[in-house]
This record gives C-alpha cells, structure tokens and sequence, in this order.
C-alpha cells in the first residue's frame, strides 16, 4: 500500500462524517479520482454503515450526564 494511501485511509471515517476541514476534504476527493483502491473502501465503508443503520436504526446515545459519570467512574478505578 502507498504512503499516501495510508495517509487517506486514517482520515475516511472522519471524511464520511463530515468532520475535516474543508482542505483536506480536497486532498481526499482528489486522491479518490485516481485511487480506485481507496475510492473502493470507501464505498465499503458507507455501505457497512447503511446496512448498519438499516439493521439497527438509529442510535440513541446516552445522555451527556451517564456520558461523564462513567468517564469518572472508569478514570477513578484506572488510575489507580
């Protein structure tokens, strides 16, 4: 596999999610023109998630406060 392949691949998640800046979504969909291989995970990827979300629904997250109670309760019993 490629450096830049490798450099691409750890920023699709956050690619899919819309959760890069504007520039480096650039470099990505620039890659992906050229890169059948990268532009082929993708699609895997997104599939995965919508067979997923089929599957399940949506996800209903916990709320913000379960969300720090367990952070602390895990970091009070870890760092110890």
């Amino acid at each position: 596999m490629k450096k830049e392949c490798e450099k691409i691949i750890k920023f699709l998640s956050d690619y899919i999610d819309k959760e890069i800046d504007e520039a480096m979504a650039v470099i990505i969909e620039k890659h992906l023109e050229r890169c059948k291989r990268c532009l082929s995970l993708l699609h895997t990827i997104e599939k995965t998630i919508s067979l997923t979300k089929e599957f399940y629904g949506e996800i209903e997250y916990p709320s913000e406060k379960v969300i720090e109670k367990v952070y602390y309760e895990v970091r009070i019993r870890y760092t110890k």
